[in-house]
């Protein structure tokens, strides 16, 4: 039986560590080499208590603390959940395991005897919960997966301390660790699953980034074209409006028409400025106001809103301030623009509307376009989800919005459907 257990427990371990320093090889995670190194001595541990490797214990059991407690630091995102936790365990990962060392080489060993390692591990299960909570999906594996550790573990101090048997199990320790290994290895797979998701995330936003940095310097050299036609074309007219009132002094109808046409020009002028401060590649944080870009926005798109008879209603209950990035915060709202003129010309809504509201730290957009399905109103924020034709939308437009919010501005976005269309929340 002894010779059985032996050798499934070792195939198994042998096929953990094995995925776990490739993995390590092929991508560089800090958490898959812990991890190996961790259950390497776990290994030994155990060959030890089955009496088939004689060797020092306490040596290998310092090793299996130290990289158990940079392996728990890496998974769990401590720098990222904890920062102010994560440099304590990191004092702690060389503080216990050096107090160990030097009680082993003073001879002084027994009293390691007395120490309840499973507080340690009660530990990190409580600081995995908190980090659960704090929104690390993944974290609920190893709150589970050490769960089972800090029980075995706590036996097995209740035994060595108190000399207590609680269970008599020959394979308890083997068997826990064999289910803390499997479900911590299916939980860094899926862990290097979602930072290969988010990488990919962060490439594709550079590189939309990148496409509205080219868009801006296209629009600042068509700026640049523009602009002295622009300006040649209001010094002819207020030529012709000063020899008008010099030679033909009750001639009103030319004049009217003039000035409509100075301020048509003035009005192609600020739409240059608009789209290409709109589009500037440089990225500093500055205090504005929230109205401010919201008509920012506005004024690019209003054009087009009025074209096809769309009435837009701002109003600002109580406007606010923020320190960011004005030109981010202009996008959204112009891609929530684009989406809900879109629909409501794809509705063919007869009196079709956009409203915005401002109000304490939050913006509310809506429309009258009858909102959107109930099946999809939860995947719209996906990236490559859309419900325009393949050829009139990517899907990113949202996505991008939402990304910008949450990792840019410390904001929010949802969207719910009201009783004529669909309204997107904006919280600061």
């Amino acid at each position: 039986m002894n010779s059985l257990f032996l050798g499934f427990y070792l195939g198994i371990f042998s096929i953990i560590l094995l995925f776990n320093i490739l993995w390590y090889v092929y991508n560089k995670e800090k958490a898959y080499l812990y991890y190996f190194f961790m259950h390497l001595s776990v290994v030994f541990l155990s060959l030890n208590t089955l009496e088939v490797l004689l060797i020092p214990t306490v040596p290998i059991a310092i090793f299996a603390i130290f990289f158990s407690f940079l392996f728990a630091k890496e998974f769990l995102n401590l720098n990222k959940y904890y920062p102010s936790i994560n440099k304590y365990v990191l004092y702690t990962a060389y503080i216990i395991p050096l107090i160990l060392f030097l009680l082993y080489i003073t001879d002084n060993s027994l009293l390691i005897k007395y120490i309840p390692f499973s507080f340690i591990f009660l530990a990190f299960v409580l600081i995995a919960y908190k980090v659960y909570k704090k929104g690390f999906v993944l974290a609920k594996y190893f709150v589970i997966a050490w769960s089972v550790n800090y029980v075995i573990i706590l036996l097995t101090d209740i035994n060595r301390i108190f000399n207590i048997e609680i269970i008599h199990f020959e394979y308890l320790s083997q068997i826990g660790n064999i289910l803390e290994a499997v479900i911590l290895s299916f939980a860094l797979f899926a862990k290097t699953s979602i930072l290969t998701l988010e990488k990919n995330e962060k490439e594709k936003m550079l590189i939309h980034q990148s496409r509205l940095a080219s868009m801006g310097e296209m629009l600042a050299n068509i700026s640049h074209q523009w602009r002295q036609p622009l300006n040649r074309i209001a010094s002819l007219i207020i030529n012709m409006q000063i020899h008008i009132m010099d030679k033909y002094k009750d001639e009103k109808y030319l004049l009217e028409k003039l000035e409509q046409s100075q301020i048509q020009l003035e009005y192609m002028s600020e739409t240059i400025d608009d789209f290409t401060n709109f589009y500037k590649k440089d990225k500093q944080k500055e205090e504005f106001y929230v109205s401010s870009m919201i008509l920012n926005a506005s004024n690019i798109i209003k054009p087009t809103l009025k074209s096809n008879n769309i009435n837009l209603k701002i109003e600002i209950i109580e406007d606010f301030k923020l320190n960011s990035f004005p030109k981010e915060l202009s996008q959204v709202i112009l891609n929530l623009l684009q989406n809900a003129k879109d629909a409501l010309i794809f509705n063919q809504i007869i009196k079709p509307k956009i409203n915005i509201v401002i109000d304490t730290n939050t913006i509310i957009v809506k429309d009258n376009a009858n909102g959107i399905a109930k099946d999809i109103i939860e995947k719209i924020f996906e990236p490559y989800f859309t419900t325009k034709d393949k050829h009139q939308g990517t899907g990113l437009g949202l996505y991008m919005s939402k990304m910008i919010l949450e990792k840019n501005m410390n904001a929010s976005i949802i969207a719910i459907n009201t009783k004529d269309g669909v309204e997107f929340i904006i919280k600061f």
